[in-house]
């Protein structure tokens, strides 16, 4: 028995050194001897397994890791082995509860809580994904995959700091890792350096030209930047030795969209739904194709397809609706900041000021890119897209009064300069002023934020984007938006309806109460009449017609980047097919039409 032992001990020290000098077959058949010669050992079985999943065998791999489990079920390495091979396979489920017996075993072991954190990830549960890997960084601050995964989530969290942060730390640790230096691009995507962010995808692809992922990154910016043929051949190159890549045939239909091709896109989507993808990658599938679908005609397949992206948006980003929540209490805490002496603000000498911004809001999808394009069109006018100049000023704001009822009244003449500052101050991160050109502030939900804004800037004036509030709900459901609070209650008719009636009834409670200059322009007057009704609107801001925004379009598509979700659409010509769209799914609003007709009657929408 001691000589067996010790036979079988050589035989798995041999194999584990070929295992490290990737002889991984000669490995295997080692392994694989051991465990035929005594089916008990378990150390052979996760051996065996960690080398069949390394070739990838990962259904063997299972078999394996299970036959481990069952020999020693207080094994951690078994339940290791057998999450790994689970994961491997998209069996997402099995493999956490594989990690989290693993890591009640052996609670300090940091490679435990990055697994499971790596697969809550993949499975779109990024706030529990996010608690692991900072758990798995407490354990060994210098893991790189833990470093790389919550940089990325942080990226798709939209907190960008901190995912610079954390990837900066990736990228110190492996310089050439193509993964960190894809994600670092997409970061400098939404910080508005594209120039940048394509310097990071080729650097990466220098390091491996047919990376899938960074092909379709980089693909995905020249398609958003109108560089069609370029995204074309990036998209072609990573789909000759990928041909099921999720995102690259999410970017691939994209560019279908783009060109008319658009039975090609639906097949082209429908045909990698059954494939394992990251959850974000598949609600935004689930959303294209709804898109796709209602551009053909097919009315019945749409809602389905949106219905599903935004499920998954919403398990993925507000779980337990607590962002959602969080909007609708800043909703209800604005409308208490007036007061009730709100009407002795009007008295107030405003101060000097030659850079009044103007302010261009709304709801979301009712029409705001266009506006921005048309108005940054104009030499006057120098539009800046959805920064946060009021986020910034609001929350000095909220430091220095703690926003109850009455705080605009708290604020002193020194308050209100300095709030003042901290505006412009910001946006000089964002934008290069054109020498003698007004500031045109566009962030739609601004709009909750009014109140505040008058009192600091009181000689601005407000352009209020509308659009029928039915188009509005529908074109919300259809797009995919920057994950935050506001954004977060946007997955369904009914979520988006009531958000969008607590909007405007407090939109509608700051006009009764507040002395503003404003101005709705509305997004089906625009496109059916666009001349008259821009000639009103530059009147009103009063900067005089100047015929360079009667070529808006050429200048939205001479633009490096449009961030927002219009992006191809303000890109083309003023067109009317999305005008009334609602009307093809009647039924599906009939739910909601109780919640929306009041705004339909009060913004001139009756039939």
């Amino acid at each position: 028995m001691a000589k067996k032992n010790i036979l079988t001990q050589s035989k798995k020290a041999k194999a584990d050194g070929l295992a490290l000098a990737n002889r991984l077959e000669e490995a295997l058949t080692l392994y694989a001897g051991v465990c035929k010669t005594d089916p008990t050992d378990v150390e052979a079985w996760v051996k065996l397994g960690a080398t069949q999943r390394r070739l990838g065998r990962y259904a063997e791999a299972e078999a394996s890791g299970r036959r481990a489990v069952l020999l020693a079920p207080n094994q951690t390495f078994a339940h290791h082995t057998l999450g790994v091979a689970l994961q491997c396979q998209g069996k997402l489920e099995d493999a956490m509860s594989c990690y989290r017996q693993a890591i009640r075993l052996k609670p300090d072991y940091p490679d435990l809580h990055y697994l499971l954190g790596n697969a809550l990830l993949q499975s779109g549960q990024l706030h529990d994904a996010e608690s692991s890997l900072r758990q798995a960084l407490a354990l060994r601050p210098t893991q790189f995959e833990a470093l790389s995964d919550l940089g990325a989530l942080l990226l798709t969290l939209n907190r960008i700091d901190e995912a610079a942060h954390f990837l900066q730390l990736a990228l110190g640790q492996r310089p050439d890792s193509i993964e960190v230096l894809a994600n670092l691009g997409s970061l400098k995507e939404k910080t508005g350096d594209m120039d940048g962010a394509l310097e990071c995808y080729r650097q990466a692809l220098s390091r491996r030209p047919d990376s899938p992922d960074v092909l379709a990154k980089q693909g995905e910016l020249l398609e958003r930047l109108g560089n069609l043929d370029e995204a074309e051949a990036a998209v072609t190159r990573g789909l000759a030795s990928a041909p099921d890549h999720p995102l690259l045939n999410l970017v691939a239909a994209r560019l279908d969209r783009r060109n008319d091709r658009l039975a090609e896109g639906v097949a082209r989507l429908e045909r990698i739904l059954d494939h394992p993808m990251p959850l974000e990658t598949r609600c935004e599938v689930h959303l294209l194709l709804g898109q796709l679908h209602d551009r053909m005609g097919n009315t019945e397949q749409v809602m389905p397809h949106l219905s599903a992206g935004k499920r998954g948006v919403d398990q993925a980003t507000d779980p337990d609706g607590s962002s959602r929540a969080r909007f609708l209490a800043r909703i209800d805490q604005a409308r208490t900041w007036l007061g009730s002496e709100a009407s002795g603000l009007d008295q107030r000498e405003p101060p000097p000021s030659e850079d009044t911004p103007i302010f261009l809001i709304g709801f979301p999808r009712s029409g705001t890119t266009l506006l921005e394009q048309v108005l940054d069109s104009h030499p006057a006018l120098q539009a800046l897209e959805e920064k946060p100049m009021v986020a910034v000023m609001e929350q000095a704001f909220l430091a220095l009064t703690g926003g109850g009822s009455g705080a605009l009244q708290a604020l002193s003449e020194a308050h209100i300069l300095e709030l003042r500052r901290l505006y412009f101050q910001e946006a000089e991160r964002h934008l290069v002023r054109r020498s003698g050109s007004r500031l045109v502030d566009k962030l739609p939900l601004n709009i909750v934020s009014v109140p505040l804004i008058w009192r600091v800037f009181p000689e601005a004036r407000f352009i209020l984007a509308l659009r029928h509030p039915c188009d509005v709900a529908l074109s919300c459901m259809m797009q995919s938006f920057a994950h935050n609070d506001a954004m977060a209650g946007f997955v369904s008719l009914e979520n988006i309806a009531e958000i969008y009636a607590r909007v405007m009834e407090a939109w509608h409670e700051t006009t009764e109460h507040i002395p503003l200059q404003w101005q709705r322009i509305r997004y089906e007057d625009l496109i059916t009449n666009f001349e008259p009704e821009a000639r009103k609107l530059l009147e009103f801001i009063g900067v005089g017609w100047s015929d360079a925004v009667l070529e808006h379009t050429r200048h939205a598509q001479q633009r490096l980047a449009i961030q927002t979700p219009s992006y191809h659409q303000v890109t083309q010509p003023i067109y009317q097919h999305a005008r009334y769209r609602w009307k093809r799914y009647e039924d599906e609003f009939q739910p909601v039409m109780a919640t929306l007709q009041p705004f339909i009657d009060r913004f001139g929408y009756q039939e």
